[in-house]
Order: structure tokens, then C-alpha cells, then sequence
């Protein structure tokens, strides 16, 4: 009986190979899933905040511009090959581009967007103030440059300042998210209401999203620029994965954030045809009561 040695470092190849397969097959399938559901779930979306804007209640045109990012990312995603579970280092491919800019740009929109919902919130005699100082020029210049500002990080290969430009909304919005909650529980001056804990609901799943979907991504751009991607292996994988899961939970956090479920089911195209045939329905028989009265 012959016995054959297996050098350990053959067996260790051969492992690493079934498991970058693996990751590999696993990543195809979540990016082609992510993308059949969420490029159909954010067209709803766009088209139920369309119907829920009509007459005084406007949708922030920070949630538009960010459920759009969303559509832009699904164009920017990375392509599924041997180094995804090995982490993502900026390129000048122009993919690598838009998934960067498309995270900056969704990043930057969550933190106007919740710092606006806490104003309403916590302090509402300052919204009006607040919002016009926004509206400012060189507000609103500066608003929009900050996500290129970022960018440039990335571009120019000052990987830790980038990681820590994305990391830095954190406290904010966990701040964002505390202070509503204590405004909404505590305050005697502005009693609570249904749209008040809706809002509140949605300052903090946003930075549950945050926190869960991004938070990931950002700490492997750190230790890789900390050149300490050894200590977890697999982060590069799960963070890209969890980048793929943003444009689901996105159209259902920012569309609930406006409106309650009743008013988002009367804004889809069934349940506006069957509120039409029942508008329509009384009027045929009250002019045909009419005419029989007359008679």
C-alpha cells in the first residue's frame, strides 16, 4: 500500500479555489436579484411619491435625487470576478466611478434628509428659518459640491481621509435619530401625532441603513488603507453584498417616511382605478334618481 503526501500548501489552494468560486457564484446571484427586484421596486417608487406630491404635501427633491443615485449605482456596480472577496480599491475604471460616487452622493442625501425630518421633529420653529438659510446660493452650491469634494479623496488616492469623510455622518445621525425620539416622547408643546412617529420611524431606520448597509463598505476601505485586510478576510464580499441590498430598502423607508400605508395603497394604479369606479358609481345613480324623481 503506497501512501501519497499532499503538500498542505496544495490543499490550501485547492480550498481557497472552491471558495472563491463560491463567493463568486454567490455574488452573481444576489447582484442579478437585487437588480430584477430594485429597478422595478424604485419605478414604483418614484411613481407613488409622483401621485402622493400632488396639491400642498411636496416630496423633499432630496429623496428623488436619491432614489435616482439608486438607479445610477445599479450601472456602477463592480464586475463579478476572482478579487471580489478580496475588498475594492479605487480605480479609474469608470464602474468603480459611479459605485463611488453613487455611495458618496446616497450618504450625503440621508444626512439632509434626516437633518430636515429632525427639524421637523425636535424643533419646528426652526424649520422655516433653517430651510431658508438651505435655499441659500452658496448653501446650496457648497450642499452640492461636497459630494464631488469626497470624491476627489478617492480619486486622488488619500484612501483613509475617504474612509473617514464617510464615516463621519455617523454621529450625526445617530444624534438625528436620539434627538427625535426624546422630542417626540418628551416635548409637552407639540403634542405626538401619527406623522410626528412616522417620521421619527424613518430617522431611524435611516441610520439603521446606514449603519447596517454602508458601515461595512466604509470600514473595508479603512483597514485597507490601514493595509489590514488579513484581520477579516471576508469583509470585502459582505460589504459589496450589503451595497447591493440599498436600492430595496430604499424606495419602502422614504416613500413611508411621507405617507401612511393607507395613502400609499391609494396611490397605486389598481387601487386608483377602483377609488375611480367608486367615485363614478354614486353620480350615475343620483342623476339616474333624478330623472325618475322628475318624472
Amino acid at each position: 500500500m503506497v501512501t501519497i503526501a499532499v503538500p498542505d500548501l496544495v490543499i490550501s489552494t485547492f480550498n481557497a479555489t472552491n471558495n472563491t468560486a463560491t463567493n463568486v457564484h454567490l455574488a452573481k446571484v444576489m447582484n442579478w436579484l437585487t437588480f430584477s427586484l430594485g429597478l422595478p421596486a424604485i419605478g414604483l417608487a418614484l411613481y407613488i411619491l409622483k401621485n402622493l406630491s400632488k396639491g400642498g404635501n411636496k416630496v423633499p427633491m432630496h429623496v428623488i435625487f436619491l432614489l435616482v443615485s439608486d438607479i445610477i449605482s445599479f450601472f456602477g456596480r463592480p464586475d463579478v470576478s476572482q478579487k471580489v472577496d478580496s475588498g475594492s480599491t479605487f480605480s479609474a475604471n469608470p464602474t468603480d466611478f459611479i459605485l463611488y460616487f453613487g455611495v458618496v452622493s446616497n450618504i450625503t442625501l440621508m444626512l439632509f434628509i434626516a437633518q430636515e425630518r429632525h427639524l421637523q421633529v425636535a424643533y419646528p420653529q426652526c424649520l422655516a428659518c433653517c430651510t431658508s438659510i438651505r435655499r441659500h446660493p452658496v448653501v446650496a452650491l457648497v450642499a452640492w459640491a461636497a459630494p464631488f469634494a469626497i470624491l476627489a479623496l478617492a480619486v486622488l488616492q488619500y484612501n483613509l481621509w475617504f474612509a473617514v469623510a464617510l464615516l463621519a455622518p455617523f454621529p450625526f445621525l445617530l444624534f438625528f435619530a436620539v434627538d427625535s425620539w426624546r422630542a417626540l416622547n418628551c416635548s409637552r408643546s407639540n403634542p405626538s401625532s401619527p406623522e410626528r412617529r412616522r417620521t421619527v420611524v424613518g430617522i431611524g431606520a435611516i441610520w439603521a441603513n446606514y449603519t447596517v448597509l454602508y458601515v461595512p463598505f466604509i470600514l473595508n476601505l479603512l483597514l485597507e488603507a490601514l493595509s489590514l485586510t488579513e484581520v477579516v478576510s471576508y469583509l470585502g464580499l459582505v460589504s459589496h453584498l450589503l451595497l447591493y441590498l440599498s436600492p430595496l430598502v430604499d424606495p419602502f423607508i422614504y416613500i413611508f417616511m411621507n405617507k401612511g400605508p393607507k395613502e400609499v395603497l391609494q396611490a397605486l394604479p389598481c387601487c386608483q382605478r377602483c377609488n375611480q369606479k367608486e367615485n363614478t358609481t354614486p353620480t350615475v345613480n343620483t342623476v339616474s334618481e333624478t330623472v325618475e324623481t322628475r318624472l
